[in-house]
């Protein structure tokens, strides 16, 4: 598999590292993985990654809780920090905006316990999630967000192939068009498995696994 570090258009402190491959996720067959670990770990990136995310939502979004996905609770710290900044001209100038993450039940169903559920009722919600890809995700987190009562905002996320979900728009740092031939098929329709290309490696948010 070859590798390819690739920088934001607008801030080059932001990279992934981008393998190309057959790669297998539940929901999707992958042309490449994108690794966002160190964006998603790092103080540095991960500040830098909040910051622009946060322009796309301080001055329009009003935002009582950040909903975490798939390991972004650093990055959601900080962009809860970067959306109450202290701007007069800012949504939530000196809020104090609440990062939650929700758990699978042994269903696999995404809930909020009882002592976070108050932090979701009746909140301006924004979900955070590493990457976007078929949507499954992202639609089960807002239907998780919906039950318990939140209003979704917006969805942000460090890459995505989708401009929205249910009609709620998509805020991407990355998209398809900064990786060259990119693409992404239903495993039922997978036309590397129909050419006999054996998958490379298994992934999901956490990284992946050669095969």
């Amino acid at each position: 598999m070859n590798v390819t570090v690739i920088q934001h258009r607008l801030n080059t402190k932001l990279e992934i590292s981008v393998y190309s491959g057959h790669f297998a996720t539940r929901h999707s067959h992958n042309s490449h993985y994108i690794d966002i670990t160190r964006m998603k770990h790092e103080h540095t990136m991960a500040r830098e990654a909040a910051m622009m995310l946060a322009q796309r939502y301080s001055y329009e979004k009003g935002v009582d809780t950040v909903v975490c996905l798939d390991g972004s609770e650093v990055i959601g710290a900080f962009l809860a920090r970067h959306l109450a900044k202290n701007d007069i001209f800012a949504m939530n100038s000196n809020k104090n905006i609440n990062v939650v993450t929700p758990e699978y039940d042994s269903n696999g169903q995404l809930i909020f316990r009882n002592n976070l559920a108050p932090m979701v009722a009746d909140k301006d919600v924004l979900i955070l999630i590493s990457t976007v890809n078929s949507g499954k995700t992202a639609r089960r987190s807002l239907e998780c967000v919906e039950y318990y009562g939140g209003r979704v905002q917006g969805i942000a996320s460090i890459f995505s192939t989708q401009e929205q979900v249910d009609q709620v728009p998509v805020y991407s740092l990355f998209t398809p068009e900064d990786i060259p031939n990119y693409a992404t098929h239903d495993p039922k329709n997978c036309p590397m498995c129909a050419a006999g290309r054996k998958i490379d490696a298994l992934s999901n948010s956490y990284g992946f696994s050669l095969v």
